[in-house]
């Protein structure tokens, strides 16, 4: 940890607004991260929140205007924080953890691609592309999270860039309906192909022989990649880490009922309920294994 004065007034506003985005969004990162000292607990609501509204401009129905432009400016405020000029809420919050936790631009431009690559509707076409957005939109914010947390062997970060892509690979079951509705194909268009799986089915409630073989597939690849990142994790950090851990294990038991309800396609997509992502955030704490 870099050392640096006590934040300000405007700094620790700053703060208190990436909190409430986090507490808005309903994202399993709070219930992972609740019961971190405060420091690091501020900079790890300012990632989320600076991830959060990069990950709306490409999302969320409700922004308005040219979205390429507004990802620019986004990128500006990245920027503007690392030169220590950021004047966005977000952007200062973050300004303050980058000093703090030396965490590095070139993740955030990663992060930011994948983004940008949203926005542009780069097919999916492999799964060697699917490996890659999935490292941009969420390994990316796993090597951010270990910055902040704190490591001693270099493998921790191995460990976030799998943990990340086996966490994407389940939003991705997870949302593959709503996702499909609004004419975006994470699924690899080759298994697609091979498979015999119309794209137009992804989001249609019956799901054939075909869909289910697709998605138990998909189900295994993230199974196997949460199995990676467990063997990858150093048992000398796996103590400060357990944050990480926690989001591991919630995300892994969403896998399991994504399973156990048979990868639904349509309707709402499948969430785990508050308290049960505080309970199993809390199992994991305590090395209770986590999972439930």
């Amino acid at each position: 940890m870099i050392p640096v004065p006590s934040p300000g007034p405007e700094t620790l506003a700053a703060y208190a607004h990436c909190e409430e985005v986090v507490k808005r969004s309903g994202s399993s990162f709070a219930a992972a991260f609740w019961m971190f000292p405060r420091t690091k607990r501020r900079a790890l609501h300012a990632i989320y929140a600076f991830c959060r509204l990069a990950d709306d401009i490409a999302d969320d129905p409700a922004v308005a205007g040219d979205r390429a432009r507004l990802l620019a400016r986004w990128r500006d405020e990245l920027r503007a924080a690392y030169e220590g000029k950021a004047e966005h809420p977000v952007g200062v919050a973050l300004m303050d953890a980058v000093r703090r936790f030396d965490l590095p631009e070139p993740v955030f431009e990663d992060l930011l691609e994948g983004v940008a690559s949203d926005l542009r509707g780069d097919p999916v076409e492999t799964f060697e592309d699917l490996q890659r957005y999935c490292y941009r939109v969420a390994s990316t914010v796993g090597l951010l999270i270990v910055q902040v947390l704190g490591y001693r062997n270099p493998r921790s970060l191995e460990y976030a860039v799998t943990l990340g892509i086996a966490v994407q690979l389940t939003n991705v079951l997870r949302d593959v309906g709503e996702d499909a509705a609004a004419g975006r194909i994470y699924l690899p268009l080759e298994d697609l192909k091979r498979l015999d799986v119309d794209a137009a089915s992804l989001s249609l409630p019956e799901a054939g022989e075909e869909r289910r073989l697709l998605m138990a597939l998909y189900a295994e690849r993230a199974r196997i990649f949460y199995e990676r990142a467990d063997q990858l994790l150093p048992e000398e950090d796996r103590h400060g880490l357990r944050p990480a851990v926690a989001m591991g294990c919630i995300y892994r038991t969403l896998l399991d009922e994504l399973r156990r309800r048979g990868y639904p396609c349509s309707g709402e997509p499948v969430r785990l309920s508050r308290p049960r992502r505080l309970a199993i955030a809390a199992s994991a704490w305590l090395g209770l294994g986590g999972r439930s």
